[in-house]
């Protein structure tokens, strides 16, 4: 089993999926025994953790109740004890991520003892990656919460130290301002600013700084600036060459000899990102096998569009990072609708390694090879985001094992190399109810989980979530509606956000009405349709055209043999297999048929269903009422056949409905 308390309250079995606890009080209790993993709690501290001065009129037989319930959820009941002392929860080696957090924060501050900056980075980055947003969410003790995050910062403290050490301080600079900004007594981070500021060459700026402090510390505290800030005040003002980079160091980043820079492009990750833990595993395992693997692995995530693979790719990028010390790239493949070239994207990627543009090769196949003698030896995550070919990918591979390539793609790029796939689907219903619950909640202000109870007439206000189960059966009519697409649902959840007055069930009942769906997915530049129509657009004519045609056959998978009566010439199939690497169709394989052979079909997201019928097949109502009838007549010939065996085939010479009648 994995536990996870450094963000929302998670637990995974041996398979990797998923334990839901969804009560409150559950969650509070687990997050509290979890906090003194293998340690007896006794009731009175749990009741103090979960209710603090407001316990209820028998907290003992609340308790039991709840670690009956508790026993009930846990796949291993066993691992939560009655102890003469309380209750106690075990947890082994590797299953706890706080516990996790702890060791590598350790083994990062001993190893900056010891003189060794790069392996204290590399440990307190992986530290810090375990953490998520928000941070201890179902903790309810207010102290406990405010110690472990006292750790945390110390811990960041430790790796900034780490990477100014390494002479990264131009990286760290903005990571600094946005500290001192929000935590203005915090003395460490402002000597880190400073230090910073004047190895970067500001060292009015650095002055300008303690300036700063000593105001705040003088107006709000009455005190002066303590003696590290002091000494480094007066070595600033007399430009101390002991200031400059370390010798260990070896210089800034990129610009002393041996120094490589180490670029993170990586654009920031969701902070509500919600589900995908199968998914999110297999990716995590692919690229952490990169280290021992003797190829560099490609990794694919592939899905319609709106499916959320950006978002599942980032994630586990940034989740990944500590794998790859040596930087990480990152390219969207498609802009503006148009497919980039790689050529131009390994000049990007060049020049984030530290090429100097008079030293760029014009031709494509001295980029490549220069790319490639830059990333020898090194251990580097490149990130294609939105790639439409393999051949858009396949110049931006490393030459040598120690990295490792994540890409997006709807289509499948069957000619990438040694490729591995991900297909990303719909949310699973649960997931898409907590994403659609964390959006829509921020209308009241409120923290991610369960309902608020009601306080007063301010929680009947319309921008307040209803208490209790109505919520929840609105949500999942919501999720429903949206067919569990991510997009659609982040849409839906900023709405129910941002609209007072608008109810899920409101929204529920615009959503199943297919004719204003569509429109109703659209917020600010965020389109489901706008997103649809990008991928129809970049898959041609004869696809887009198949797909209005495809539309009229109704809700259900359609047979592949019901769709060979519709595209029965090779243009057809072609526009078929287009529409599977736009990601707007997907081939699925039922139960056996009497002949042994399994039923192949196609199936179509509701939402893309949607747009087909109201958008491609409007245009077209002469041809898509041809296939109608034409599917129809394929139906009563399938029963015929069924009936006595005979063989009775379309007329051959009956004009295709790939071709316009």
């Amino acid at each position: 089993m994995r536990f996870a308390v450094l963000g929302p309250l998670e637990i995974t079995d041996d398979h990797g999926a998923r334990v839901p606890v969804t009560r409150r009080l559950h969650r509070a209790m687990l997050a509290t025994l979890l906090l003194r993993a293998g340690q007896p709690c006794s009731q009175a501290e749990l009741a103090a953790a979960i209710w603090g001065d407001d316990p209820p009129q028998r907290p003992d037989l609340s308790l039991r109740t709840c670690v009956y319930g508790l026993r009930r959820l846990l796949p291993d009941p066993a691992r939560l004890r009655t102890h003469p002392c309380g209750y106690l929860i075990d947890v082994a080696p590797g299953e706890l991520d706080l516990a996790e957090f702890r060791d590598l924060a350790s083994l990062g501050r001993q190893a900056l003892d010891d003189g060794d900056p790069a392996g204290a980075a590399d440990a307190l980055g992986r530290a810090l990656s375990l953490w998520r947003e928000p941070a201890l969410a179902d903790l309810p003790d207010h102290a406990a919460r405010e110690r472990l995050i006292g750790h945390r910062r110390d811990a960041l403290e430790a790796l900034i130290d780490a990477r100014l050490a390494l002479g990264l301080h131009r990286q760290v600079l903005p990571e600094l301002r946005g500290i001192v900004a929000a935590e203005p007594p915090r003395e460490h981070a402002w000597a880190q600013l400073m230090l910073a500021l004047y190895r970067c060459g500001a060292r009015a700026e650095a002055l300008a700084a303690f300036g700063r402090l000593r105001m705040t510390l003088v107006r709000a505290y009455g005190i002066e600036p303590g003696p590290e800030l002091q000494d480094l005040h007066q070595r600033v003002l007399a430009d101390d060459p002991a200031l400059l980079i370390p010798a260990a160091g070896g210089g800034e980043a990129g610009a002393g000899p041996g120094r490589q820079p180490r670029p993170c492009q990586l654009p920031p990750t969701l902070p509500d990102f919600t589900g995908r833990t199968a998914e999110l595993a297999l990716v995590r395992a692919r690229l952490t096998a990169a280290v021992r693997s003797a190829a560099v692995p490609v990794t694919v995530l592939t899905g319609m569009p709106g499916a959320g693979k950006t978002a599942l790719a980032v994630h586990a990028a940034h989740q990944a990072r500590p794998d790859f010390p040596d930087g990480q790239l990152y390219a969207c493949m498609d802009a503006d609708g148009q497919a980039r070239d790689p050529h131009a994207v390994l000049a990007e990627f060049l020049r984030a390694l530290g090429v100097p543009p008079a030293e760029m090769p014009p031709g494509r196949p001295e980029r490549e090879a220069l790319y490639r003698s830059v990333l020898a030896g090194r251990r580097v995550l490149v990130v294609a985001d939105g790639a439409r070919a393999a051949a858009q990918v396949r110049p931006l591979v490393p030459g040598t094992p120690g990295s490792a390539v994540l890409v997006t793609s709807r289509a499948r790029l069957a000619g990438l190399d040694g490729a591995r796939l991900v297909d990303v689907g719909a949310l699973a219903p649960e997931d898409s109810v907590r994403l659609l619950t964390t959006l829509g909640s921020r209308a009241a202000g409120e923290e991610a989980g369960e309902p608020a109870e009601p306080a007063g007439p301010a929680a009947a206000s319309p921008g307040h979530r209803p208490p209790g189960g109505d919520w929840a059966a609105a949500a999942m009519a919501v999720a429903q509606a949206c067919g569990h697409l991510p997009l659609a649902l982040r849409i839906a959840g900023t709405r129910l956000a941002d609209e007072p007055g608008l109810t899920p069930a409101a929204l529920a009942a615009s959503l199943a009405d297919e004719d204003r769906c569509l429109a109703e997915l659209a917020s600010g530049e965020a389109s489901v349709g706008a997103r649809i129509a990008q991928a129809a657009g970049s898959a041609g004519d004869a696809a887009r055209r198949a797909l209005a045609l495809l539309a009229v056959a109704g809700p259900g998978d359609l047979p592949e043999s019901l769709a060979a009566t519709m595209f029965d010439g090779p243009g057809g199939r072609a526009a078929i297999r287009a529409l599977i690497d736009a990601g707007l169709l997907s081939r699925v394989a039922g139960e056996p048929a009497g002949s042994g052979r399994s039923r192949v079909s196609y199936r179509m997201h509701p939402l893309v269903r949607a747009y087909a019928r109201l958008v491609l097949a409007a245009a077209e109502p002469g041809p898509t009422g041809w296939a109608t009838g034409r599917l129809l007549a394929s139906g009563w010939l399938s029963l015929a056949r069924a009936r006595d065996g005979r063989a009775v085939r379309w007329p051959p010479d009956e004009p295709s409905i790939a071709r316009r009648p």
